[in-house]
């Protein structure tokens, strides 16, 4: 089953028309549209419909590349909902599958397509929605459970500053190796919950930024404040990687099956610790090491078999490779190109509340040994994993002024 979402915009804003998009990635499928609304007699005194005169609503469904028949189904069921009117226009195509499915929509389908840029997709619709709805319902909040995440991983932070001056190491004149001094580490932990306690942003404070999308790869692009826009980086490791790994690793058949294995999963059973390596002779760097702080990734599957391990911790460290990879790709270009706002989408994040919740406690730990990592002000966008196709559908529908 798809799902199904809708975020709703300020009609004046658009073309009054139906309208349809898709955004075919690598992985999945993602459709927005337009469709006829029924027009509703307005009683009296009936305030509640004065918001429905005003706003417009963009539906959103999401369907893997393996259900794609469904994904057509389903456009052409709305499209059927919305009579003639939708002719007016073509059904506007982005994603690596734009070119790919061309024929199917046209022949099949019996619809004019047009394929548009992704990147300029994603930077339309991103910009028009900080613009044009709510802040808080433009990003999405932490969840309880990584917001208690990122607590527990301050304050270990803050636990090891206070080892390494109670343990007198800096006085006894030990090499802590190229660690930052204690009391760097302790600005840095405040400068990022300060940084990320914000919640009045204006449109103007959002830029320039890294809109990073997290989908089947990354891609990291860089938006100035007059919205040109230029590729800076990826990685081909990200959602289609962990994907393929997963499956090999733990057999799972589906995104959902993998994510409910890393969600139950426990990473520390795979991955070395602090608490594997420490001395504890209390003389060196190495025994004020956190305890539950990752060192080697899989590091504890060196000359073991696969069965020695359960497919849930096996799916959990795997996420949190991917991840930490995510992260520092993410924070040494923030770096290299002094930018200190990075918003996240894409249907990696987007579903999957264990990758928000692991990546925001990458960040906390990379702000313990990163001055400029303390200062990254990261947020996920909601819908982010839509703002290929809702680019694709503005590109047909958006009047000339509704968006700087």
């Amino acid at each position: 089953m798809a799902d199904l979402e809708f975020i709703e915009i300020p009609k004046a804003l658009v073309q009054d028309r139906p309208a349809f998009s898709f955004d075919i990635g690598g992985t999945c499928a993602k459709l927005a549209y337009i469709k006829a609304e029924p027009t509703c007699r307005v009683e009296e005194g009936d305030h509640s419909s004065g918001k429905a005169n005003q706003t417009v609503k963009i539906h959103l469904s999401l369907y893997t590349r393996d259900d794609l028949d469904r994904a057509f189904d389903h456009l052409q069921k709305s499209m059927s909902e919305s009579g003639d009117e939708w002719r007016k226009g073509v059904v506007t195509t982005t994603g690596i599958g734009g070119h790919q499915f061309k024929t199917k929509l046209s022949e099949e389908i019996g619809v004019q397509t047009k394929n548009v840029n992704e990147m300029s997709c994603f930077v339309q619709a991103f910009r028009f929605l900080c613009q044009n709805i709510p802040h808080e319902q433009l990003l999405m909040a932490p969840s309880e459970q990584g917001a208690e995440l990122m607590s527990r991983m301050r304050q270990q932070l803050h636990d090891f500053v206070e080892t390494l001056n109670s343990a007198d190491l800096i006085k006894k004149e030990v090499d802590l190796g190229g660690f930052p001094d204690p009391e760097e580490i302790s600005g840095a932990l405040e400068t990022m919950q300060a940084v990320n306690d914000k919640t009045e942003v204006t449109f103007e404070d959002m830029f320039p930024c890294f809109l990073v999308i997290v989908g089947s790869a990354e891609g990291i692009l860089l938006i100035e404040k007059d919205g040109s826009f230029k590729i800076v980086d990826g990685t081909n490791k990200c959602g289609r990687t962990f994907l393929g790994l997963g499956s090999l690793l733990t057999g799972a058949k589906s995104f959902e099956e993998l994510i409910d294995l890393a969600n139950k999963g426990d990473s520390t059973a795979v991955d070395t610790m602090g608490s594997d390596l420490t001395t504890g002779q209390g003389n060196d760097m190495y025994s004020v090491i956190p305890q539950d702080m990752m060192v080697f990734s899989f590091g504890k599957a060196y000359k073991q078999d696969i069965e020695s391990f359960n497919k849930k911790d096996l799916a959990r460290a795997l996420l949190n490779i991917i991840a930490m990879d995510f992260v520092q790709v993410v924070a040494l270009n923030a770096e290299v190109h002094n930018v200190q706002k990075v918003y996240m989408c894409g249907n990696f994040v987007n579903k999957a509340e264990v990758m928000r919740d692991e990546i925001s406690k990458i960040f906390v730990q990379r702000s313990g040994f990163s001055v400029w990592c303390s200062k990254i002000e990261y947020k996920f966008v909601q819908h982010g994993g839509f703002l290929g196709a809702i680019g694709a559908l503005l590109q047909t529908i958006q009047k000339s002024d509704g968006s700087k």
